[in-house]
């Protein structure tokens, strides 16, 4: 089965943040350029010339769509963006939402302010093999092929962090490195018997249950992750105005009811914007203490 073509995560998910909003009013506490920090693990593993290819497009469409003149940079890890963010260089930042539980730790006073939702408003991963298979946990994959959903960066760290022995590293635990697919494609691999297990979202595996209803009966899931936030797009409070603070949410939230903002939903795997759960600090609190940061 080929592997299809890479997209870049994160900068799809920018766009259409920023495309569905609603144009800003322009007043002196509305800046006609919004600096926008992307943390640099939405683009895991594409090539950095690439990079900004990408974010031209996203940039004209953000303007036209919102009226806002924003300036799309990809900045470094998450601790960096937080404090950029904190220090006001850029006046919101996108994070993975266990990065974001990591930096917050130290700057608790950045704020969420919508979470990307992809049917469910928490992340979960699932280990899953063919029903048939003997492998009931992570200790039987010792040099299996075990691949992932590509994109996911919950299913990553819950593969190197559960389904390794602690102080194993995965690619010399399992047969190879890792290799990321489409997670149907992953899915169908190890129905294939191509590959021995994968690891994908919870969510991606419910909409598999249904759509190959047959394949699915025939794989099971042996082991799950623990509830992770979703990604979110931060602010430091003050660096925007609360008027162009609520344009932005209330627009993003509203995305559901427009038909353009729905495919471009759909196409990166998401069905929407939420406002922040009142157990979303908490979710912060919880995965912080079962993944904690590397340090470095």
């Amino acid at each position: 089965m080929s592997r299809r073509t890479w997209m870049m995560s994160g900068t799809a998910f920018l766009v259409t943040a920023f495309v569905v909003a609603p144009a800003a009013a322009r007043d002196d506490d509305n800046p006609s350029a919004v600096r926008i920090g992307l943390v640099k693990t939405l683009f895991r593993d594409v090539p950095e010339a690439l990079i900004p290819i990408g974010l031209r497009p996203m940039k004209e469409l953000m303007l036209g769509q919102t009226g806002v003149n924003g300036d799309l940079i990809p900045l470094g890890d998450a601790d960096s963006l937080a404090r950029q963010l904190k220090a006001g260089e850029v006046q919101l930042a996108v994070f993975h939402g266990v990065e974001f539980a990591w930096v917050h730790q130290n700057y608790p006073t950045l704020k969420p302010l919508v979470i990307a939702v992809n049917e469910h408003p928490f992340l979960r991963a699932h280990l899953v093999v063919r029903t048939d298979s003997k492998m009931v946990g992570g200790a039987d994959l010792k040099g299996k092929v075990v691949n992932l959903a590509r994109n996911q960066d919950h299913c990553r760290l819950f593969l190197e962090r559960r389904c390794c022995p602690t102080g194993e590293n995965a690619a010399a635990f399992f047969s190879a490195e890792p290799v990321q697919w489409c997670a149907e494609d992953a899915l169908d691999n190890v129905l294939d018997d191509a590959d021995q297990a994968a690891v994908v979202d919870e969510t991606t595996l419910e909409a598999y249950r249904k759509s190959k209803p047959g394949c699915a009966a025939k794989l099971k899931t042996i082991s799950q992750s623990e509830t992770f936030p979703c990604g979110v797009i931060a602010y430091q409070p003050g660096a925007l105005s609360d008027a162009t603070l609520t344009t932005f949410r209330d627009g993003l939230i509203a995305a559901k009811n427009s038909t353009k903002a729905q495919k471009l939903l759909k196409s990166n795997h998401l069905t929407g914007f939420e406002a922040v759960p009142s157990d979303y600090e908490q979710m912060l609190l919880d995965i912080a203490k079962a993944y904690p940061a590397v340090a470095k």
